[in-house]
């Protein structure tokens, strides 16, 4: 060998040596690289994805469920209708459906199973469209996890992230565990144990293989697959699945042949309100709205709580059915307004059919069946179903005979003339209808093509004309004891986006003379009693410089000298005002205040007769105090709250009793002089805010020491109340409440021109009231009154409330010198030093101008000064008080 040749080969091979290094290092680099930019793109999609590494990181949005006194489920607070289950839960069944349909190596691969995606490939060719995907059951968690379907790569990436996590740190029956809650089923059913309950009403445990193998179907397109939208893609789909079960040995041929057979029942699911409109919608949506103010709307809608309040169920269903037939007979006495509308001859059958429509919904009740039976074509071409109770829109048809001849959806139905005799015109105003008319003729009123309103009558094809109210009303009742709201309702009827407006705490209305349930306890602590003599005569206060207010009994005149007793008995307004004046109105104002009273409270003599708003659950619960001896119920909605592992999230335990409400006989001058500490500190924020200017006499009548601790009035005046309170259902303006046969206690109200109507009362374990008016400010009706627009409510609820219950005495308290009663004053009048002088700060009437309206508060000022001595009316509508006026009976 040459050393040329040598030192060739030897170049040569020192250049393959260095290409080497250099395409070695090049592919260190460009490995490096590489891996540094998988990281990037891992961390890049890995950041903000779920961290599942056990079953307690899984924490989808779950359903808040309400619960009744009795355990019953009452209410549901969603933005996904999901509720976790564990899979021992599931059945068997059910879970090998989803297997068969989805993945049914699912317990052999790693969360890619390449042997499903070339059987779903090879099972699409064959069926020449899409028909098995190729998914697993991990990949679709993750899927749904991601809250995408989007077709792009990033989505898949993170998919694979994902489903790689719970692999590794999940086992399998955990993961499916994540899926069969997970899964989105449609019909706004979230998870298996929402989409049972959706489609079929059912639990879990009671589903069939048929049933079973429907909701399996759902999860490759739950909107386009789901039966109440499209039956017939569901029902092929159902099919599919029932042949992958048998084929997969889950199931037998019988139970397959049985299966496809079996005829379904499918309902369409509403949202939660929906749903809560079957209870206690009222009760249920105030209470959303607390748990929404404490712990914001997430936690609500979707932390999985179980709220267990103080609801009962057959309260709250009496209240809602008294205050409907109240509402109802108010309207019915002010008249017929008239048809709705009137159409010609061609829309009358058109319209009954979208009566009908809309009766029946989808399917009839709201159910379809799959496959479709001759009863769906019955449900839509045949009967209207109508239930008792219910108002339907009818349309007048004939008017030849004696009856008025309707239709109602497909129905054909008569209204004899016992079921609109009722309808006179309302108010006189509707043109072309007079009284007279009405005498000769009362079917003149209508015309066919009229569409009325109607209820199912007694007889078979038999209507009563009805009309929906416009007036409304409120209802509230609480135990006096406990503090347990038990009913509530807020209107005539509660409809989800119209009417979820609730009187019982969002209404501000003037209470009229039921105020002075409380106006009298207030004198009773500053030494009335029950034989004060109060002279019920004209008498004038000075408002402005030249201006006068007059107060007015209810129907005028004057009874002379009266007894503090009988003045509330039959609710006069004059000596009211009287006991106002002398007691004073800070002083009031700071009474009504530790009884609850949380409204605007506007400092005018008019206040001792209603003229401030208020809300009918505070005056509820400040009449409440009286049954409770004088301790102050605190209202209770929420008894528990616990979270979905069980941790108590709130919880409501009842006060320490306190002590034994004996009266104690404070000599003058020998009462506590410490404060009640707990009244004083709670009403120290109100007497600033209010401006109040009390003495040291008046600040230990509201909140000295005579006042036992747990209480807010002393034993002895909350017992007076009661008594009181018992005459004017016994004797006074409240006695059509006597029927009760129980021993019942309350007080009515009425404010000017009838637009505000009350009544507020109770039984030793319980107490009610019931606010009647329009949402806007406006009459009634002539004659209506508290004692008979408000009472009879309360009195058809009271009896259904306390219909199992034994008829109970107020008892008084310990140490109540019973024979006694007519000389007692209240409690705290141990304080007081400064006397009974109900004409205190009246003035002549001779000797000036009187600017007189009757029962009305506020008069304007002549000459647009003010500055008296006594603070003017407030300017607006006011209490008349019902004055024992006959027509209050």
């Amino acid at each position: 060998m040459s050393t040329t040749s040598f030192w060739q080969r030897h170049r040569i091979v020192a250049a393959m040596l260095r290409l080497i290094k250099v395409t070695v290092s090049l592919a260190a680099v460009g490995l490096l690289l590489g891996s540094a930019a998988a990281m990037a793109v891992y961390f890049y999609f890995a950041y903000d994805l779920p961290n599942i590494q056990s079953m307690r990181d899984y924490q989808p949005p779950l359903a808040s469920e309400v619960y009744a006194d009795d355990g019953t489920k009452i209410g549901e607070f969603w933005t996904e209708c999901r509720f976790f289950v564990p899979l021992n839960d599931v059945p068997k069944h059910l879970i090998q459906a989803f297997l068969a349909s989805e993945d049914t190596r699912f317990f052999e691969h790693y969360g890619i199973d390449i042997q499903g995606i070339i059987r779903a490939l090879w099972e699409d060719l064959k069926a020449g469209g899409i028909v098995q995907g190729g998914s697993t059951i991990t990949q679709q968690i993750t899927r749904s996890i991601l809250l995408s379907r989007e077709r792009k790569v990033g989505r898949k990436i993170r998919e694979a992230i994902l489903a790689t996590r719970l692999e590794r740190n999940l086992n399998k029956e955990q993961i499916l565990t994540l899926y069969l809650n997970q899964i989105f089923l449609g019909n706004r059913s979230y998870g298996v144990k929402a989409a049972a309950r959706n489609y079929f009403h059912k639990p879990l445990a009671g589903l069939t293989i048929a049933e079973a193998a429907m909701l399996a179907g759902l999860s490759r397109a739950p909107s386009m697959d789901d039966p109440t939208q499209d039956p017939t893609r569901a029902k092929t789909r159902q099919l599919y699945v029932l042949e992958r079960m048998r084929d997969a040995g889950f199931i037998s041929r019988g139970e397959w042949d049985q299966a496809q057979r079996e005829v379904l029942t499918v309902h369409v699911a509403g949202i939660d309100k929906d749903w809560n409109a079957q209870y206690l919608p009222w009760f249920v949506e105030h209470v959303r709205r607390l748990l929404v103010a404490t712990y914001g709307d997430t936690k609500v809608n979707s932390g999985g709580l179980q709220i267990y309040t103080t609801a009962n169920l057959a309260m709250g269903h009496a209240a809602e059915r008294a205050l409907q037939w109240g509402l109802e007979r108010v309207d019915k006495r002010q008249g017929w307004r008239g048809p709705l509308e009137r159409l010609p001859p061609d829309r009358i059958k058109p319209y009954s059919h979208q009566v009908h429509l809309e009766v029946v919904r989808w399917g009839c009740a709201g159910r379809l069946h799959l496959p479709r039976q001759p009863e769906d074509d019955r449900c839509e071409q045949g009967e209207t179903p109508i239930e008792e109770g219910k108002i339907y829109r009818s349309v007048v048809t004939d008017l030849s005979g004696a009856n008025v001849e309707i239709s109602v959806g497909h129905n054909q139905g008569f209204i004899r003339p016992a079921g609109f005799q009722w309808a006179k015109p309302w108010s006189n105003l509707y043109v072309g209808y007079d009284d007279a008319a009405y005498v000769r003729d009362p079917k003149g009123r209508f015309g066919p093509g009229d569409v009325i309103e109607v209820r199912k009558g007694a007889a078979e094809g038999e209507y009563l004309l009805v009309q929906t109210p416009k007036v409304q009303g409120a209802l509230f009742s609480m135990e006096t004891h406990t503090g347990h709201v038990k009913a509530m309702a807020g209107g005539y009827a509660f409809e989800y986006g119209k009417n979820e407006y609730d009187r019982t705490h969002q209404a501000l209305r003037q209470p009229g003379s039921s105020i002075k349930g409380i106006i009298y306890a207030a004198a009773l602590d500053k030494g009335y009693r029950y034989d004060t003599s109060i002279l019920d005569s004209p008498v004038a206060y000075r408002v402005g410089l030249r201006t006068i207010w007059s107060p007015k009994n209810y129907g005028g005149g004057f009874a002379g000298n009266t007894s503090f007793q009988d003045d509330i008995t039959y609710s006069r307004n004059v000596p009211t005002v009287k006991i106002a004046h002398s007691v004073g109105l800070h002083y009031l104002t700071g009474f009504m205040r530790k009884l609850g009273l949380t409204s605007p409270i506007d400092k005018y003599l008019s206040m001792a007769l209603g003229a401030n708003g208020v809300y009918l659950n505070e005056m509820v619960n400040a009449y409440a105090t009286y049954p409770n001896h004088g301790a102050r119920p605190m209202q209770v909605y929420i008894l528990r709250i616990t979270e979905p592992g069980g941790a108590i999230l709130e919880e409501h335990r009842l006060p320490p009793t306190p002590e034994s409400p004996a009266v104690q006989q404070y000599q003058k001058g020998a009462a506590p002089t410490a404060m009640n500490t707990a009244l004083w500190e709670a009403a120290q924020p109100w007497i600033a805010k209010d401006g109040l200017q009390l003495d040291p006499e008046e600040l230990s009548v509201l909140y000295g020491g005579a006042i036992p601790d747990g209480y807010t009035i002393t034993p002895q005046t909350a017992y007076l109340m009661v008594r009181l309170l018992e005459g004017v259902v016994e004797r006074g303006t409240g006695t059509r409440v006597k029927v009760l046969g129980k021993p019942v206690a309350g007080k009515t109200g009425t404010t000017n021109d009838e637009t505000d109507t009350w009544f507020i009362g109770f039984v030793p374990d319980l107490a009610a009231g019931v606010w009647v008016g329009f949402d806007t400010i406006q009459p009634i009706g002539r004659g209506e009154q508290g004692g008979r627009t408000a009472a009879p409510i309360f009195l058809e609820y009271m009896k259904e409330a306390t219909k199992e219950w034994e008829a109970k005495k107020f008892l008084p308290p310990e140490g109540f010198p019973v024979a006694k009663i007519a000389s007692l004053p209240g409690g705290s009048a141990i304080y007081w030093t400064g006397g009974t002088q109900p004409e205190a700060g009246a003035i002549g009437i001779a000797e000036h101008q009187i600017i007189d309206r009757a029962v009305d508060f506020f008069e304007e000022d002549l000459e647009g000064n003010s500055g008296a001595s006594v603070p003017a009316p407030r300017p607006s509508r006011g209490g008349t008080g019902e004055g024992g006026a006959p027509s209050e009976f």
